[in-house]
């Protein structure tokens, strides 16, 4: 699923829902009175032209101060801090043994010596879900922020003549 911005000018920009997600709460950041709760769904919320180009000049002040790159360096370190979950599809022990998990063979696969670094390296049993691992990352760890992806934006407000999120 994406996020599907239209231009009134006729350009596009669009994110997936993972990419959306953390460059719409980071535009509420920086201009709180002009973004919404509303730009999380495909609802026709957006920006008239002139209210465009006031976004892009605030995102681009961020991004020209450096201050856009230290949210990115923050954001990645949140992210890597939040705790891993229990595995669903196995219940947390690394091994897949429902009728799915034994049709596809996952009871007996090895896990593989190589590369290194798997915990189970060497063991009988494997998971889809979790790599044969036991657990998955936090579901927030799967939303990526770039400054890069601001940047795309700022270009695409400042050429939209206002826009929709359908």
């Amino acid at each position: 699923m994406g996020m599907d911005v239209h231009g009134k000018s006729g350009n596009y920009f669009r994110n997936n829902v993972w990419w959306w997600r953390p460059l719409a709460d980071y535009a509420k950041r920086v201009a709180p009175d002009m973004v919404t709760d509303s730009w999380h769904y495909n609802g026709g919320a957006g920006l008239n032209a002139e209210d465009s180009v006031k976004l892009a000049n605030l995102l681009q002040a961020e991004l020209d101060s450096g201050r856009t790159v230290d949210y990115q360096v923050r954001y990645e370190a949140w992210q890597a801090s939040l705790p891993r979950h229990p595995c669903k599809i196995c219940g947390g022990t690394g091994v897949r043994s429902d009728k799915i998990g034994m049709e596809m063979g996952q009871t007996t696969k090895i896990i593989p010596l190589d590369p290194p670094g798997h915990p189970r390296a060497g063991q009988v049993g494997w998971c889809n879900g979790c790599v044969g691992v036991g657990t998955q990352p936090d579901m927030n760890a799967h939303y990526p922020f770039a400054a890069e992806n601001v940047a795309e934006f700022v270009q695409f407000l400042r050429e939209s003549e206002g826009y929709t999120i359908d």
